[in-house]
């Protein structure tokens, strides 16, 4: 594994390459998109893990974190999710450059699914999606965050504090309202996945969101949905601050990949 800095002097991104292994070489790239706040802290183990074991299986593969989260540069203040858009397209071109291939792909997790979707389809560049329990609708996702924050019991005091700064604060993680806004425009569901080689929508359990996305996909003959249940509340938090590890997705996606 290689750690690097790309993109902008400005705004460095920062990323881990993981090279294919030299003797199963395919010629493809991998990108992973994460999720966003405490489900990038409980995620990193299981992407962690499954980028080895692709890269073992031959392919090139690149994590990294968006503007203003993780080790990159910035704050979320003032960015808009057309700017997390345009990060992986960066990191899509980085990873062709390092692994001389034209052909890359992407796994989303959660929002990262939906970042994901509207890169591969606006800047094109893309072979295939994986979308891994995808966030469907931003409005609805937005709605969710709203519904957590309301099961911690907070106090008028913490709650007039949100109201104030007009940020979503859960878990540690604070998400700006300007990028609130833009993300609340993007529904995958208006989204042309034609172009593509291949989507498939890969899903832990059954919900409304998963299933209106099936619906709205089901006639592209490059779509597949499939159900494999296993752990999915990366928003929960214990008193050992446990990361999931849901071998059965982890199995799928290598599945796909073979």
């Amino acid at each position: 594994m290689e750690s690097l800095f790309f993109g902008p002097s400005s705004a460095p991104l920062y990323g881990v390459y993981c090279p294919a292994r030299p003797d199963r070489d395919r010629g493809e790239g991998i990108v992973f998109c994460y999720p966003f706040g405490q489900e990038y802290m409980r995620s990193h183990r299981p992407i962690r893990q499954l980028a080895i074991n692709l890269a073992d299986m031959g392919y090139h593969v690149l994590r990294f974190d968006y503007r203003g989260t993780g080790d990159s540069a910035g704050e979320l203040e003032g960015l808009e999710i057309a700017d997390w858009v345009d990060d992986v397209k960066l990191a899509v071109e980085e990873l062709r450059d390092m692994a001389a291939t034209s052909k890359v792909s992407l796994i989303g997790l959660r929002l990262g699914s939906l970042v994901a979707t509207v890169a591969a389809c606006n800047h094109g560049g893309v072979a295939n999606l994986v979308l891994w329990d995808p966030v469907s609708d931003g409005s609805e996702y937005l709605q969710e965050l709203v519904s957590d924050l309301q099961k911690h019991d907070m106090s008028e005091a913490q709650a007039n504090f949100i109201d104030q700064d007009e940020g979503i604060h859960l878990n540690g993680f604070t998400m700006p309202r300007k990028f609130q806004q833009s993300l609340g425009e993007l529904a995958l569901s208006n989204i042309d996945i034609g172009p593509l080689d291949s989507v498939l929508q890969l899903v832990s359990h059954e919900n409304p969101g998963f299933s209106r996305l099936k619906a709205a996909w089901s006639a592209n003959d490059n779509y597949t949905y499939q159900l494999e249940p296993a752990p999915h509340d990366w928003n929960y938090v214990d008193n050992f601050g446990s990361i999931m590890l849901p071998q059965p997705i982890m199995t799928a996606i290598k599945a796909w990949f073979l």
